[in-house]
């Protein structure tokens, strides 16, 4: 599907040599902005200075990301930190195997999507973001109609009480 808008991506993975691969690899059908990131601080600083657009966001995160001081977090304990910086960024974390999914179910995390990283994951990625795209598009086609319909019955309002005043004054 075709955004109008462009959609805000976001890859952190502190393998430089897989970002690379993906930069050179990623070729969706919508229009984007790629940010790759090797450090998890990098990546939160960014989104939060990118926090106050509106432009919808899709965070792809390695299972095991180093932050500064070489820290190694699990993308489980990013996410928390990234739905504090915006809520409706859409999360998606490469694992390489299963084991990650059962963590994910035991953890109070929702609404995160895993995909075995594997030769064939780009077969998988694209579907996938075009849904969250698509999905994307159809809600704010929602809010635009509930916010045309609040105007115009505040018209009809307005014109039906002006009328009755007017048949009252006149009449």
């Amino acid at each position: 599907m075709k955004s109008k808008k462009q959609i805000k991506i976001y890859v952190v993975d502190n393998d430089v040599d897989e970002l690379e691969k993906f930069r050179d690899n990623f070729k969706p059908e919508f229009n984007y902005i790629l940010n790759t990131f090797s450090s998890v601080q990098m990546f939160l600083n960014k989104l939060k200075s990118d926090s106050k657009d509106r432009d919808f966001k899709i965070v792809l995160l390695d299972k095991l990301v180093s932050s500064r001081g070489m820290q190694t977090n699990s993308a489980i304990e990013i996410v928390p930190k990234i739905k504090s910086i915006d809520r409706n960024a859409e999360v998606i974390i490469f694992a390489d195997s299963e084991n990650i999914e059962l963590k994910a179910t035991n953890s109070a995390i929702k609404s995160v999507i895993y995909i075995k990283k594997d030769k064939h994951y780009f077969d998988i990625l694209y579907p996938i973001m075009e849904r969250l795209v698509s999905d994307y598009e159809l809600k704010k086609a929602r809010k635009k109609l509930k916010k045309s319909i609040v105007v115009s019955l505040t018209v009809i309002i307005i014109a039906a009480v002006i009328f009755v005043f007017g048949m009252f004054y006149f009449g």
